[in-house]
């Protein structure tokens, strides 16, 4: 796969299959040199799994990066050498330069599919918006949705509940996937457990929830251990007990997080936005076989339950220290949340599964 990171290439192993989509172009809108967020993530890893099914060339960076790439894509004819694109959008504003671009694309006649990760901009209510520059903002992140609507084949979000949201077009699934399990048999890993948080620290992430529930677990389980990962920005001030402990990891330092913890949890309140949110990190839990526990109402909640990798419950601190302690109590149960995992990713939840969706797809419009 010939890739252009921030105008730098980039090459990953190209497998061809017999498929009518033997070459694609991938966008993204964000730059890849640090996997340290969830959309750079998942660029990464739809291009990792495209590449082993067709040739790929990938093109991300940041706003200013991405202008002189794609103008020097077009004048070099590359719209002319693949069969298809695929973009990774950003939750901002598209600039001028990819959507002449992406209408560069519909007038050559190319299938086209858009991921849409995101409309935040749609709950002011959760998501303040601050002064004239954010009103406009969200029209023009409204005129972008538009733009992408007008220029896809497929546009594509993690629920769809969010494809409510968006311009009447046609919209499919395409929720983040999960790696090969790791380490399936490391459950039990002795006499001091440790659960673990990846994610922000906002309003609406439920970090001062899962303080609260970490306290009620000591009094039960006083070896039992919380790992916060998370910006160093976004720590909760103050003192925390010796048993949490604040770190900051992307990337390959989240490894040995995931491959230690014996329980993973997603305490977000119910909200509008999180009925309809698809948070990365489930997957990323999933793929190391890490049960999990999640609040109720949200989608990850629904797929938790679904192919019983975890337990739900309610947002509140005391039902969550209890499904924390449900879960660390119990090695059968744990182990079992890993036979599951490895079975939802093989039957159908792999990043290979979603590249494979997307090629199959595109070349349905073709």
């Amino acid at each position: 796969m010939a890739a252009h990171r921030g105008g730098v290439a980039q090459k990953f192993p190209a497998a061809l299959r017999r498929m009518t989509v033997k070459h694609i172009l991938v966008l993204g809108q964000y730059p890849i040199d640090s996997l340290d967020r969830a959309p750079k993530v998942r660029t990464y890893r739809m291009a990792e799994a495209l590449a082993r099914h067709a040739t790929v060339t990938l093109i991300t960076g940041t706003r200013r990066q991405r202008r002189p790439v794609l103008q020097e894509a077009w004048k070099r004819g590359l719209l002319k050498q693949v069969d298809a694109v695929y973009v990774e959008s950003a939750s901002s504003t598209a600039t001028w330069a990819d959507l002449r671009f992406l209408w560069r694309v519909k007038r050559a006649g190319l299938p086209l599919a858009i991921f849409v990760r995101d409309y935040y901009q749609k709950f002011p209510d959760l998501y303040p918006i601050k002064g004239p520059g954010g009103h406009a903002l969200k029209v023009l992140y409204g005129v972008t949705l538009r733009a992408y609507a007008g220029c896809a084949d497929i546009l594509y979000v993690p629920t769809m509940g969010l494809g409510e949201l968006l311009p009447r077009r046609e919209v499919r699934l395409l929720p983040p996937g999960a790696h090969c399990i790791s380490r399936p048999d490391a459950v039990g890993r002795g006499q001091n457990p440790w659960i673990l948080y990846v994610g922000a620290g906002g309003a609406y992430d439920g970090v001062a929830l899962l303080i609260d529930a970490m306290r009620i677990v000591h009094q039960t389980l006083p070896n039992a251990r919380l790992a916060l990962v998370m910006r160093r920005q976004e720590w909760p001030q103050g003192t925390l007990p010796a048993y949490i402990q604040l770190t900051e990891a992307s990337g390959p330092d989240l490894v040995p997080w995931y491959q230690r913890a014996d329980v993973a949890v997603i305490p977000r309140p119910d909200t509008a936005y999180t009925r309809l949110a698809w948070p990365l990190k489930l997957m990323d839990y999933l793929s190391y076989g890490i049960p999990v526990v999640v609040t109720d109402q949200s989608e990850a909640a629904q797929f938790v339950e679904r192919y019983q990798i975890g337990l739900r419950t309610p947002y509140d601190a005391q039902a969550l220290a209890r499904g924390l302690t449900q879960l660390l109590d119990s090695e059968p149960a744990r182990r079992q949340c890993q036979v599951n995992a490895a079975a939802a990713v093989q039957t159908g939840h792999s990043w290979d599964h979603r590249a494979l969706t997307l090629l199959e797809d595109l070349a349905g419009k073709m």
